[in-house]
């Protein structure tokens, strides 16, 4: 199932708990994810590079 079929499924079916943990295990374009438990010197390193990766594009 695509992610848009499986979003359009949860749209009919709002209970069903597995096929939403299925939609937020998939992966997305343009996040970052930053742990709370990283210093800020690494957070800031890694939305520098992040933006880098943004202007090469």
């Amino acid at each position: 199932m695509t992610k848009s079929q499986l979003k359009q499924y949860l749209l009919n079916n709002r209970d069903d708990k597995e096929a939403l943990k299925e939609l937020q295990s998939r992966p997305q374009k343009n996040v970052i994810t930053i742990s709370a438990n990283m210093n800020a010197e690494e957070q800031e390193r890694i939305l520098k590079r992040a933006l880098s990766n943004l202007k090469s594009n």
